[in-house]
């Protein structure tokens, strides 16, 4: 698991949820600075903990995606909710005409106007269809990053430690040498 990649995309669903990081944060119970140093790249590390605040807040966030880049952003809908009508049609929920979200919904696949349907109208309308545009720009950025971070991966060029006898040391991994004063 690369922890900048689970940043980037972890970036990308709070953007594709049209909240800020501050809001999405307080959602989840995770303290603000937490969030802003993993996303930020300054905590490298996601714990199992932060995990599950976030699958708790957003059951509808596929984990393994966010982990990994497997599959979709989003979960398949539960074709189990028995407060949700279904639609006889595709056994998808239903919500009595409102946009209902097909299993593509936030995919790295692309597929735009596929991805949902009209529950009642059939017509995307322009202001949904502004917004499908708006999310393949955003997942084509995301590929992008997640893309060149693959290419060019950052080494550790050398470690300084500073000890309390104003002493040093100078690690440089890979060549194995040791400088100090």
């Amino acid at each position: 698991m690369n922890e900048e990649n689970v940043a980037i995309r972890l970036k990308g669903f709070i953007d594709y949820l049209g909240i800020s990081s501050s809001q999405f944060a307080d959602q989840c119970g995770i303290p603000r600075p937490t969030l802003s140093q993993l996303l930020n790249g300054r905590n490298k590390k996601i714990s199992d903990v932060l995990v599950g605040q976030i699958h708790t807040a957003y059951p509808e966030l596929n984990v393994v995606w966010l982990l990994f880049g497997e599959g979709d952003m989003l979960n398949r809908p539960s074709r189990d909710d028995s407060d949700v009508a279904k639609d006889p049609d595709d056994g998808f929920p239903s919500d009595d005409g409102k946009m209902a979200l097909n299993e593509g919904v936030g995919s790295l696949s692309g597929g735009g106007a596929n991805n949902i349907r009209a529950a009642s109208s059939g017509s995307l309308g322009p202001p949904l269809e502004q917004s499908l545009v708006e999310r393949d720009a955003l997942i084509e950025e995301l590929r992008k990053e997640i893309d060149r971070l693959k290419r060019n991966p950052r080494k550790v060029a050398q470690i300084t430690v500073y000890y309390d006898d104003s002493t040093f040391e100078t690690f440089y991994p890979g060549n194995g040498g040791v400088k100090g004063r």
